[in-house]
């Protein structure tokens, strides 16, 4: 895995609405894990409603966005924040891979990567460090989604399908084979295999957008 952080600043955490127990534990979770990945305090803003958030992404330009996604209402800020502000990169925040149909409209509006809450501290930690080494995590159950939805779309442009070899990702990571086995079966690094998902986000929200324009 490639290993060269990029730590983009300033970075804005949106919660948007009240935060709740179950989500205290995570908001303190990341805010650990931002220190030990070498961010300073007051580097790390946070917005808890939509109207703050793009107050402070007006004012302050933020690089890095998380957004907390506690229902299907939230994602229309993913869009708010991009027209604002387009060069942001922004990490979606859900509750878990059950919201798979949730993070996959979430790509489509433009968000770059997410995260799951309810993930281990450690694992959010390393899935955050790959986002920031340039590329994005995916699971099995969103895998096994995006072959269905998108793999078949014969009648979309070329260059919006899947090539042959992010379609094979795609299998591999859909029958639960971790990135470290994905890239040992396609005799490649895992960071390539990171980087060809990100590339898939991307094909992603260009498909959705080409469709509504």
């Amino acid at each position: 895995m490639h290993n060269e952080l990029i730590l983009p600043v300033p970075v804005l955490i949106i919660h948007q609405g009240r935060i709740t127990p179950a989500l205290q534990p995570h908001s303190i979770v990341l805010h650990i894990i931002l220190k030990d990945l070498g961010y300073p305090e007051e580097l790390v803003l946070s917005a808890n409603s939509e109207e703050q958030a793009n107050q402070v992404t007006a004012e302050h330009l933020p690089n890095l966005v998380f957004l907390n996604i506690q229902d299907r209402s939230n994602l229309r800020a993913i869009q708010n924040i991009k027209q604002l502000y387009p060069f942001s990169y922004l990490i979606t925040i859900h509750e878990g891979i059950f919201k798979s149909a949730e993070i996959l409209e979430a790509i489509q509006l433009g968000a770059d990567a997410y995260l799951l809450s309810d993930a281990p501290a450690e694992q959010q930690f390393q899935h955050l460090k790959c986002i920031l080494s340039g590329g994005a995590i995916l699971h099995p159950q969103l895998a096994q989604l995006l072959q269905k939805q998108f793999s078949s779309a014969s009648n979309l442009p070329a260059h919006h399908v899947f090539s042959p070899a992010e379609t094979e990702i795609l299998g591999h990571i859909s029958h639960a084979e971790s990135p470290e086995e994905t890239a040992s079966s396609l005799k490649a690094s895992e960071y390539q295999i990171y980087s060809f998902i990100k590339n898939i986000f991307r094909k992603i929200a260009l498909q959705n957008k080409q469709k509504k324009g």
